[in-house]
């Protein structure tokens, strides 16, 4: 059970845009779209995509063409995005405080762990990263280090496009899948 359902509306969507798209980078891979057997392959370990990663490529597929280009430095909240006011504790226990947990007490140490994704680091915080999560949407991760006044704390920021891609919820599962590969 599970993802069948969100799965086979997913294929139909990318099926109703008539892209034809047959590669896509998403974080640290590149995954093979199979039109034909409706299957996602990573192309780095030649095995089937797990479904919620599918529900994401395919969600991206669906959308990308929304948004032309995406602007550098402009970064949203996940509070900014649709009914993400709500659903902002789920969030933060999901990517946040996960992220927080590791790197808190040495947040610098956030740069080794991201040299083999596609992130740079940026000008926040104690410590931020960009990663581009996929070719238009790319993920800030800004940590602040304990001080006297302060402890230590983590966000994680959006481009403002990923609204017109991704929904709330696959913004959320992203940044739960980020959370666990750093």
């Amino acid at each position: 059970m599970g993802y069948e359902v969100a799965l086979k509306k997913a294929w139909e969507a990318v099926q109703d845009t008539g892209i034809k798209q047959r590669y896509l980078k998403f974080l640290n891979d590149e995954y093979e779209i199979d039109y034909a057997e409706k299957n996602i392959i990573s192309m780095s370990c030649n095995t089937l995509a797990k479904d919620y990663y599918k529900l994401l490529i395919l969600h991206y597929i669906a959308n990308e063409n929304k948004v032309l280009n995406i602007g550098d430095d402009k970064w949203i909240s996940f509070k900014e995005m649709d009914g993400g006011e709500a659903y902002f504790p789920a969030f933060k226990k999901r990517a946040v405080t996960p992220i927080l947990r590791k790197y808190g007490n040495n947040s610098s140490s956030v740069f080794e762990r991201c040299s083999s994704f596609n992130a740079e680091k940026i000008d926040a915080g104690t410590a931020a990263i960009s990663i581009s999560a996929f070719p238009k949407i790319k993920i800030a991760v800004i940590l602040w280090a304990k001080d006297e006044e302060f402890s230590a704390d983590c966000n994680m920021l959006f481009n403002p496009e990923i609204k017109e891609i991704l929904p709330t919820e696959d913004a959320a599962v992203l940044g739960g899948i980020i959370a666990s590969l750093i």
